[in-house]
């Protein structure tokens, strides 16, 4: 199972996430990065490898991007959107004891406190990371450094992102 799982919003985070999941494998290796788009098989139930994949975690990180607030505020949030699951996703962690880390993208405003509703209103209220565009190895470096400090069980392959 995954260590680390990178939830995103289609709409918003997803080149982020891409990014974030090819930077985090060089480091710890494919098999320890959950992001759904690549690691989800085909002809699986895509629901229940997305559930047990952020329930089994020891880590989420919360791809937070520039519309990511305003969508969650707004209440907008349908179940029949694809976005839905980014939610879902980390209310699983939460309520599975998962380390959750918001990881906030250049641009993006970090919720307030308080204006959230359900399981993902504790989000606001958690220390974020930043991934800028502009340091995006540095801001991988520092992301890992936190990872394995949090999650001993997560190891490190690499220590130079394959250069």
């Amino acid at each position: 199972m995954s260590r680390i799982f990178i939830n995103y919003r289609r709409e918003g985070g997803a080149y982020a996430a891409a990014l974030l999941d090819e930077l985090l494998s060089r480091r710890f290796g494919g098999n320890q990065v959950f992001r759904a788009a690549r690691s989800l098989r085909p002809g699986v139930d895509y629901s229940d490898e997305i559930l047990a994949a952020a329930m089994n975690c020891a880590v989420m990180l919360v791809v937070v991007d520039k519309g990511w607030a305003e969508y969650f505020e707004s209440g907008d949030c349908d179940p029949s959107v694809n976005d839905s699951w980014v939610a879902e996703e980390i209310e699983v962690a939460i309520k599975s004891a998962r380390i959750v880390i918001p990881v906030l993208l250049s641009g993006a405003k970090f919720p307030a406190s308080g204006r959230l509703s359900g399981g993902i209103s504790r989000v606001t209220r958690l220390q974020y990371l930043r991934f800028d565009y502009r340091n995006t190895r540095q801001d991988v470096e520092f992301m890992s450094e936190w990872i394995v400090s949090l999650c001993p069980q997560v190891h490190r392959i690499r220590g130079d992102y394959g250069r």
